[in-house]
């Protein structure tokens, strides 16, 4: 039996159907003589956010780079861009010169494809005119190949350049539309992070040593970075890459005070939605003890996003990490699914090119859309005629998933329909004897193992 279904059904108002872990309820009440009412009712993630199997983008510019993965599997791509391509200095303007060129051509050529973007702006480096003398305030990050000279978070100018920059992308009209880049169609999600670090995470200490350090300035400054991106693009979804990070201030750790301030920022009324994100996934991982700990108890109440830590598909003769041991990305998928409630997973295109993986990823990307359309309250499904002998049930059923209807008499006690008619979108039910009113749901199973 499948397991975390997702259930489509409306609800009586003010009744909820039992919680079962990873189900999505929005349903509704069919009652035999009193017709039936609607309202969402909610199970899973509070918050809709992106949905559907991603590719990640190369971080340079690659000829063909969207047109390489147009299948019908991959929902769409992951944009990865530097700062420091971005924006460079113009002698004589002498002001900021940025490049958006990258973003124009790939949203045009997703939203021929009708397919999405996520766009990852790479912050933890600044663009090398603001070193110059007398420069932004910054610290060395002793990281093997991703470390370097980088602006200490809470640097005004440093920040002041991030929301100039961020401002001018977002307002800039995307070449041969009237869109500009915060209202085009095909931009699903921006990443919010941190000027100078990029995710929560800094693993040598060096920055929580630095002499001017301190937990607050450090909090605020990750609170500007957020809010900057959020604001620019409140129309959009928006996440934010957490770990796991400690400082040598006694009582709360680092990390639970950021998120705890992040979530009261954010995910209110009146406020722009953050989701989370880690570019940690695997067959079992990230752990939602360890590493996975504040995605998890956030999972509840906003979107949580997942990015392979490397792919499942190997080259010739490569030894097989622990990590992926499995050999094919929908064990993350899953993994990323039942414990995140996560319907959104960037995977390496290697996965995305191994046919073997092509149904199983076909699967889960129209699962994840099937979630996407029960959490924003779409897609329900409908009693034709009902309390007669001739009501049908219907719903828009997709041919690559499976599905499972339940009644109930009162919206506790539930039972599974039996009927030989295969679940296409379109069954007779028994009518309930006189006035009996009787409830109906629909469940999206979970892409068989």
């Amino acid at each position: 039996m499948n397991r975390n279904p997702i259930d489509l059904a409306r609800g009586l108002r003010g009744a909820n159907p039992p919680a079962r872990r990873n189900t999505i309820r929005p349903g509704f009440l069919c009652a035999m003589a009193l017709g039936w009412i609607g309202g969402v009712q909610s199970g899973g993630a509070a918050t809709s956010g992106p949905a559907g199997i991603y590719v990640i983008g190369d971080t340079r510019a690659v000829p063909g780079e969207v047109a390489k993965f147009d299948f019908d599997y991959v929902a769409g791509y992951t944009l990865r861009v530097p700062w420091t391509d971005i924006e460079t200095w113009n002698t004589a303007t002498q002001a900021p010169e940025y490049d958006f060129s990258r973003m124009d051509s790939a949203l045009e050529e997703l939203r021929a494809r009708g397919k999405k973007m996520t766009l990852e702006i790479f912050i933890h480096k600044a663009p090398a005119y603001l070193l110059d003398p007398p420069g932004i305030a910054t610290w060395t990050n002793p990281h093997p190949t991703q470390g370097g000279v980088q602006p200490l978070p809470w640097d005004a100018r440093a920040l002041a350049a991030y929301q100039a920059m961020i401002q001018s992308l977002a307002n800039h009209q995307v070449a041969g539309t009237s869109w500009r880049v915060a209202d085009h169609p095909a931009l699903e999600s921006v990443d919010a992070s941190i000027v100078g670090l990029q995710g929560l995470r800094e693993l040598s200490d060096t920055l929580i040593n630095h002499p001017d350090y301190t937990r607050t300035k450090f909090i605020e400054a990750v609170v500007e970075s957020v809010a900057i991106n959020r604001l620019a693009f409140s129309g959009k979804y928006g996440f934010f890459p957490m770990f796991r990070m400690t400082d040598n201030e006694p009582g709360t750790a680092l990390d639970q005070a950021v998120h705890e301030r992040l979530q009261a920022e954010f995910n209110v009324t009146g406020k722009p939605s953050l989701g989370y994100f880690q570019e940690t996934l695997s067959d079992a991982g990230p752990r939602t003890d360890t590493l996975g700990a504040f995605l998890h108890a956030a999972s509840g109440n906003t979107y949580v996003m997942f990015q392979a830590l490397r792919p499942w598909t190997l080259r010739e003769g490569e030894s097989v990490p622990p990590e992926v041991a499995s050999g094919t990305p929908v064990t993350g998928i899953r993994h990323a699914w039942r414990n995140y409630r996560s319907t959104y997973a960037e995977i390496y295109g290697a996965d995305i090119l191994n046919t073997a993986h092509s149904d199983a990823l076909r699967k889960w990307n129209r699962f994840f859309l099937a979630v996407k359309q029960a959490r924003d309250g779409l897609g329900n499904p409908v009693l034709d005629h009902a309390g007669t002998p001739q009501q049908q049930f219907k719903w828009q059923a997709d041919g690559w998933l499976g599905y499972r209807v339940w009644q109930s008499p009162d919206v506790v006690a539930w039972t599974p329909v039996e009927t030989s008619e295969p679940l296409d979108g379109d069954i007779a039910l028994p009518a309930a004897a006189g006035t009996q009113r009787c409830f109906y749901r629909l469940e999206i199973l979970e892409p068989a193992e």
